[in-house]
């Protein structure tokens, strides 16, 4: 990265825009204001006080370090087309009381130590929000690019919102309370960054699209690592995400992908809630057992609470208390090709309908799979291998010749086409679908059941039981369609 920098810092210095040194304990501010857009700004190695950026500007801290205070940021950037790049930024961590102090001296007219000036009743209500935190980094300009950062010790390190273009590259955020909190944002994309050790979440977005989280580091954090609310068209590719709570969180969040991530020692790896439509494949899903609340609970994966549409395949989850798991009123999702080895529970599935669980391979896991109070679809022309399976296969069509009851849970389930070597094909995802609107046609309201014909057997049940009671919203139900996203 210093030889990326130094070109950088190269072409820069070689561009007709003004390049101006600033020296510590020089004014930046004085300096920023007198610039014209498209000037640089480089501030040498040493402290540095905090400054806004009003206009076009690049500013590169060459060593530079600058330290934040109460509702001081180190950087405020309020205009679009900037260029942050090279400054390391101590936080600050205080509790509420303080914030709301420092807001009451302001609008009372008084002063505070950790800041100049003052602030009449007047300039109270346009200059001061009492909902921003105590953050180091503040930008509510487009186009904005923050780059070879380093924050420690912030409430947040950096808050965004309402922006469009945001890019931070080769950055850390440490011992943060919250790494970076985007909110209503569009375009985002955060690569080759560290998210390490906050309190709270290492990212934070929320009403936000088109989103892109690639090659970051996302380790230690208390609760998320990667936290998505209410988003669309995200995609989180090749992270890896350690040791959080939760690694990765789609909360309401639709139509987007998490591919090729290593998500290790997390209670949950991967976690979808009230979302749908989205991709999850290619992931390596290790043990996620942890004991600070339970001892050895983890999970590699799980779609919960009334998620719909989303398509799980060709992921490894393995050494995880649950590898793979469905819960809470969900239905059509798909299982598909996944490698499901050295489990408590290979899958478990738990008070859903409608869901296809096919072509997986379940090997040396304690329990291959658990079926409670679901409608769940064990095969369709072909179901899943199972290294307990015990049956033979007469015929040499690959398919076993007895079904595999599904050893756990209060339903009574079976995959009727277990298969008896490995499922190593290729997964084509519209393939997937297809299957989804063939199979997926319980219908809870009047409890029938699909039946075993020639092409194939979805579910079967020899013992009649009433239906579990579901509350289908179908409000929340959403089809699959071809998406674009709309900024």
């Amino acid at each position: 990265m210093g030889a990326i920098r130094i070109a950088i810092l190269l072409a820069l210095l070689s561009s007709p825009a003004l390049a101006l040194h600033i020296l510590p304990g020089q004014d930046v501010q004085s300096a920023i204001d007198s610039a014209s857009p498209g000037d640089i700004l480089i501030l040498e190695a040493g402290e540095h006080r905090p400054f806004v950026v009003d206009r076009p500007l690049t500013l590169i801290g060459d060593g530079a370090f600058i330290r934040s205070d109460v509702q001081s940021p180190a950087i405020t950037v309020r205009s679009d087309s900037v260029r942050i790049e090279g400054f390391s930024i101590a936080g600050v961590k205080r509790p509420s009381e303080e914030k709301f102090k420092y807001y009451m001296e302001r609008y009372q007219g008084g002063s505070s130590g950790g800041t100049s000036g003052t602030s009449t009743p007047a300039t109270f209500a346009g200059s001061l929000r009492l909902d921003l935190p105590n953050a180091a980094v503040l930008v509510f300009g487009s186009n904005v690019t923050l780059e070879n950062m380093s924050v420690r010790d912030a409430e947040v390190g950096v808050f965004a919102e309402d922006l469009n273009d945001l890019l931070i590259n080769d950055s850390t955020f440490q011992n943060c309370k919250t790494g970076l909190l985007i909110l209503r944002s569009s375009n985002v994309s955060i690569i080759s960054s560290e998210m390490i050790g906050c309190e709270k979440a290492g990212l934070n977005a929320s009403n936000s699209r088109t989103f892109t989280v690639d090659g970051c580091s996302v380790i230690n954090n208390t609760h998320a690592g990667l936290f998505f609310r209410n988003c669309e068209d995200i995609d989180v590719s090749g992270n890896t995400l350690s040791k959080n709570s939760e690694g990765l969180v789609f909360w309401g969040t639709n139509h987007s992908s998490a591919t090729g991530n290593r998500a290790d020692l997390n209670y949950y790896g991967i976690l979808l809630a009230d979302s749908h439509n989205n991709t999850i494949s290619g992931n390596t899903l290790i043990n996620n057992r942890r004991s600070e609340i339970v001892s050895g609970f983890g999970v590699g994966m799980s779609v919960q609470a009334n998620s719909s549409y989303n398509l799980v395949f060709k992921n490894t989850a393995s050494n995880n208390y649950n590898g793979l798991e469905i819960t809470e009123n969900c239905q059509r999702n798909a299982l598909c090709g996944n490698n499901i080895s050295r489990n408590m529970h290979g899958v478990r599935v738990d008070k859903n309908w409608n869901n296809l669980i096919y072509r997986n391979n379940f090997v040396d896991n304690v329990i291959s799979a658990y079926d409670n109070q679901t409608k769940s679809i064990w095969n369709t022309t072909v179901g899943n291998y199972y290294s307990d399976y015990r049956g033979s296969d007469g015929d040499g069509d690959g398919i076993g010749d007895t079904p595999y009851t599904i050893p756990k849970g209060s339903s009574v389930a079976a995959d009727y086409r277990p298969l008896v070597v490995p499922f190593t094909g290729e997964i084509d995802p519209d393939e997937i679908l297809e299957d989804i609107k063939r199979y997926a046609h319980y219908n809870p309201e009047e409890g029938s059941t699909i039946r075993v014909n020639d092409s194939g057997a979805a579910i079967k049940y020899t013992t009649r039981r009433g239906p579990p009671v579901f509350e289908e919203n179908t409000n929340t139900l959403v089809e699959r369609p071809p998406f674009t996203p709309v900024i």
